[in-house]
């Protein structure tokens, strides 16, 4: 992927996880109930300011974006049909899909993005997305199924930071929005959390479980396959595996690497989910000077080593050893 000099600022180093599950069959067979295990709890269901994995990955189950990134790094239309960047690389038109729906019942369309971003960046949201979309200058209503987003300044992440996971858009409805206090969406109260995904929320009894139904009004035809999911709370995971051996649960999310091992004796069939298919992956580095000298200013200059896009590929590219940290930290 192209860098550019003029990516500076604080350091920073963001990754984008984008939680995907595969089943490796030709037809998936529809209907059932998929039981996941959560080694951490959901801290709650607004998906603007709410921190953690646990929550984004039901983020993009209930909720939908504008793009989505594949597993090996494309960019494909969520609730956008198609998208222009201009020569200037200053705006970013997209053109929506027709008939995509809210869980609601309410349209997804250019006021609704505009609603969604105009949200996140807003200060009172206080949401800890807003840092990533600084270079979005405003958004604009072209037609109902056109929004433009004007931008400051070039910036090559735009993409990733609409599709990928934590800083990823989660359209919001403006009318269950205005109907609903956001402490009843954080509390996950039925009818308050609505979003646009192939699953809608049913249930959420913080630190236990949580579940979400297929929504059958989702726009891509034959999606989801599955009824249901049933997400369970189970910090200790050898409590979670012995769950799994007993078949309580079909899913281990975010499985630490050091029990491995463990579980492929007590499950030799079980599938341990590595690589493309579950993390797609972007590092950016993000190293500056305080233009006024002082140590912790807030108004930065290209670093005096770093500036130089040579030296970041040097570092950031070519100066791990990948192989040497997925042998060791993460045990093949």
């Amino acid at each position: 992927m192209r860098q550019r000099s003029w990516l500076v600022g604080s350091l920073a180093l963001l990754c984008i996880l984008a939680f995907m599950m595969t089943v490796a069959v030709a037809e998936p067979k529809r209907g059932g109930t998929l039981r996941v295990a959560y080694g951490n709890k959901i801290s709650h269901l607004d998906f603007h300011t709410a921190p953690g994995y646990e929550m984004m990955w039901v983020a993009m189950n209930i909720g939908c974006g504008l793009v989505n990134i594949t597993p090996d790094g494309q960019f494909v239309g969520d609730a956008a049909e198609s998208w222009e960047l201009s020569d200037d690389h200053l705006t970013w038109m997209f053109k929506l899909k027709d008939g995509v729906k809210f869980h609601d019942g309410s349209a997804v369309d250019a006021n609704a993005v505009k609603f969604s971003i105009d949200r996140l960046m807003d200060p009172e949201t206080k949401s800890g997305m807003r840092r990533f979309y600084a270079a979005v200058k405003s958004v604009d209503v072209v037609d109902p199924l056109t929004v433009k987003v004007n931008m400051k300044e070039p910036y090559a992440f735009f993409l990733h930071m609409m599709a990928g996971y934590r800083t990823g858009l989660v359209l919001y409805s403006p009318d269950a929005t205005a109907k609903n206090e956001l402490k009843a969406r954080k509390q996950g109260k039925a009818g308050a959390v609505v979003g646009c995904g192939p699953f809608q929320l049913v249930e959420w009894v913080p630190n236990d479980h949580l579940i979400m139904d297929r929504f059958d009004g989702y726009h891509v035809k034959g999606q989801p396959h599955v009824d249901r999911v049933h997400i369970r709370v189970i910090k200790d995971p050898v409590t979670q595996m012995a769950a799994f051996k007993a078949g309580e649960i079909d899913f281990i999310a975010s499985f630490t690497p050091e029990h491995v091992d463990t579980l492929k004796k007590q499950n030799p069939d079980a599938v341990v989910m590595s690589g493309k298919e579950t993390t797609p992956m972007v590092a950016m580095m993000k190293i500056t000077d305080p233009a006024d000298g002082k140590k912790m200013s807030k108004d930065r200059k290209p670093h005096h080593v770093f500036g130089d896009i040579k030296v970041r590929k040097a570092v950031g590219c070519y100066g791990m050893d990948r192989e040497e940290i997925v042998k060791i930290a993460f045990k093949g």
